[in-house]
């Protein structure tokens, strides 16, 4: 019986008879000539040398195909061809364990053809670029296997210089992939120092300073990212995400008014977005007003009565003050100033210097019980820190009053 087979790219036949010892065959070989001659047009590209190599397998069950490809795509200087295959179950197979940049493959293949390979890798995960090659009659297939996410197909007989052209496209997407998640990594940064700016400006209520923030931040995203909308969502999504937990840890009390903030979805621009942001934060600040003119009084009045009953405690600190309210200190320390017109320390001091005075009056008070009984566990501080309030020493205080304990 005599078979004839067309050479799927339309330039050589192969013709055999079975059960004779008679063949002829007859295989032009100008794809491969062609492929040799060609140089690979980078001239807008920078010097090669030092790049990673993009590991390529091939897909065919046709030899002189396979090894027309394996020139081309080696030629680039971009590209190696690991291994090469007759059909889709050993290349499938292959790249369950190994590493694959690009696949080109032939649709139709024995035992297992092209697009039930792509649809098997896929289903696996692999997102491997594909290049499949197609014959005219076999366009449909080549609509499927788009689905699928293929990067290209070439229509069979095929011009070298097409197939370096999708070779030096999948290069550049790379190229651009890396920047891409390069910028995306500096911008997470970049977010995270602004995050937590943010909350600082929201727990003062400084609202031209997040306003400049906010300028700061858009200017940013437009020189680093353009004008693509879903990376503007993520970060702004991540911005007050990353504010109203900052926000949270310094400042408790907010957490009740100011919920999580929902990601962005529905805006349609970067103007919008930007609009958006900035109306959420003044939410934000709108419920932190009304909480601190209702809160802030109660929140003080525990504060001091605290402090009021451990103030001769040596171990009496802001910190000690802040856990009892279950507050962030530097929110504490700011809501003693505002209220008090004096920081903790001072505060402190001055309740512990006029009961020390207090005591001092009393002759069978000894300075050291005075000191200790006023919150002071060691002597010598306790002298410097009277003197430095009243301008005099407690000794020199008795002498004014003609006070005279056995400790003198």
């Amino acid at each position: 019986m005599k078979t004839t087979d067309q050479a799927m790219w339309g330039y050589g036949t192969f013709t055999s008879v079975c059960g004779s010892a008679l063949a002829s065959l007859t295989v032009c070989t100008y794809l491969v000539r062609a492929a040799r001659a060609h140089v690979w047009k980078c001239s807008c590209r920078q010097s090669l040398e030092g790049m990673k190599m993009l590991k390529t397998i091939l897909a065919d069950d046709e030899t002189m195909i396979k090894k027309s490809l394996k020139v081309i795509v080696e030629r680039t200087n971009l590209f190696t061809v690991t291994e090469v295959f007759t059909n889709g179950r050993d290349a499938l197979e292959y790249m369950k364990s190994n590493p694959v940049d690009l696949l080109i493959t032939d649709i139709r293949m024995p035992v297992m053809d092209g697009l039930n390979l792509i649809a098997a890798l896929r289903e696996m995960g692999n997102e491997a670029e594909v290049i499949i090659l197609t014959g005219y009659g076999e366009f449909e297939y080549a609509q499927r296997a788009l689905r699928y996410g293929v990067t290209d197909y070439l229509l069979k007989p095929i011009v070298p210089e097409q197939l370096q052209n999708m070779l030096e496209q999948i290069v550049n997407k790379r190229d651009q992939q890396k920047l891409m998640q390069e910028r995306r990594q500096e911008s997470l940064w970049y977010c995270t120092q602004q995050g937590e700016r943010l909350s600082h400006l929201l727990r003062d209520m400084d609202g031209v300073a997040i306003i400049s923030l906010l300028d700061e931040v858009h200017s940013y995203m437009n020189q680093t990212f353009g004008d693509q909308l879903p990376v503007y969502k993520t970060f702004y999504t991540d911005l007050l995400a990353l504010a109203h937990n900052e926000l949270i840890a310094i400042a408790p009390d907010f957490k009740e008014v100011i919920p999580v903030p929902a990601p962005f979805t529905e805006e349609d621009s970067t103007d919008k977005l930007r609009a958006r942001v900035r109306k959420q934060i003044s939410e934000w600040m709108l419920k932190m007003a009304d909480l601190r003119s209702h809160g802030t009084a109660l929140t003080m009045k525990k504060a001091l009565a605290y402090i009021g009953q451990h103030i001769y405690d040596a171990n009496l600190t802001l910190q000690s003050v802040a856990d009892e309210l279950n507050l962030s200190v530097s929110y504490t320390s700011e809501s003693i100033k505002q209220s008090l017109g004096m920081n903790f320390t001072q505060y402190v001091t001055k309740l512990r210097m006029e009961h020390a005075k207090a005591l001092l009056a009393d002759s069978s008070c000894k300075m050291y019980e005075a000191a200790f009984q006023s919150g002071y566990a060691d002597y010598a501080h306790f002298t410097k820190t009277f003197k430095k309030y009243y301008g005099y020493s407690p000794k020199e205080y008795r002498t004014r009053l003609n006070v005279s304990t056995f400790d003198e």
